[in-house]
């Protein structure tokens, strides 16, 4: 089943909002784990906080930033869009960009004056203010460098247990990309895969790295990035005449330690589940008093990317570099 990343995160995070007790959460992780009883939980309701998607990427065309409202744990409901907001980014030399929601959704659209026209910079910092309900939230974030992408290949594979199952592929081609981290230590990505333009966003597509490797470390400047993260069918193998992109973004290592929480919060179940954690957000209230939370994470990235199409006649016998 695919997941959208920001409704699993809305739903999550709601559990960790400070006014829910985290006895409620030793709960929930019961009645998932029971196949046989029904239990019918008494969740307290919330009142709705601010929730925060937008990236500022070097990608020419217009920026998206999403305001949705928080919703309860149990609703089955799509988030509702935050409307007649004031919602601008300025970066560091003084350039303010203003964004609209066209279509009265809750998505804030910046519209350059040409398509061809980039917002986002490397090395600059970007600063978003919102004005929403009477409330102004502020973040902040920078823009790195990313590295270029080498190649992408594929082999024809039998698919293994994880693969396999829910119209999936028993046969297949599986892929892998290759790109070297840049020196320096402390660069950090995600990286996204997209199977006939549509974005591969399950809980187990998340996919982040610090610097060459997957976790923080003094150990991956300026590798090639390690055989888990090059993995571009780690959920499901590619078939014939499938068009693959993979994208390389930078972020910050704030923003990495955001998905790595929130990774770990949507994989954390069974018995042996740790103790959960709020997931970090870098959205603030402006205004201490206030007990209006904002949440989401705002971002800036510069994107490397490559596209091809599996061709059987193209694919490899082997991985190199395995």
């Amino acid at each position: 089943m695919k997941i959208s990343t920001q409704n699993i995160y809305q739903k999550v995070n709601t559990i960790f909002n400070p006014f829910i007790r985290y006895s409620l959460l030793a709960v929930f992780a019961l009645f998932l784990m029971s196949c046989e009883d029904v239990i019918s939980l008494n969740v307290p309701k919330t009142d709705p906080y601010l929730v925060v998607d937008g990236s500022i990427t070097n990608v020419a065309g217009v920026q998206v930033i999403k305001l949705t409202k928080s919703q309860d744990l149990l609703d089955p409901a799509t988030p509702e869009g935050v409307k007649n907001a004031t919602v601008k980014v300025t970066d560091n030399l003084g350039q303010v960009y203003e964004f609209k929601d066209l279509k009265n959704d809750g998505k804030y659209v910046w519209t350059p004056a040409k398509a061809t026209d980039v917002m986002g910079v490397i090395g600059r910092t970007y600063s978003l203010e919102i004005k929403s309900e009477n409330e102004t939230y502020q973040a902040v974030s920078k823009l790195n460098r990313v590295p270029k992408i080498d190649s992408i290949v594929y082999k024809l594979d039998d698919a293994n247990v994880r693969q396999k199952g829910d119209g999936k592929p028993d046969k297949g081609y599986d892929a892998r990309f290759y790109a070297k981290d840049i020196k320096g230590l402390g660069d950090c990505y995600q990286i996204k895969v997209y199977q006939n333009a549509k974005l591969r966003n399950g809980a187990d597509n998340i996919v982040i790295a610090y610097d060459g490797i997957a976790n923080k470390g003094a150990f991956g400047d300026s590798l090639m990035f390690i055989t888990p993260l090059r993995r571009l069918a780690n959920t499901e193998l590619f078939k014939e005449n499938d068009k693959i992109k993979v994208e390389i973004l930078s972020i910050t290592e704030a923003h990495f330690d955001f998905w790595t929480q929130l990774r770990q919060e949507l994989n954390n179940a069974g018995l042996f589940a740790r103790p959960a954690a709020r997931i970090p957000s870098n959205i603030v209230n402006t205004n201490a008093n206030s007990t209006k939370l904002g949440s989401g994470w705002f971002g800036a990235s510069a994107v490397s990317s490559m596209e091809t199409t599996i061709d059987k006649s193209k694919a490899v016998k082997d991985f190199f570099n395995e």
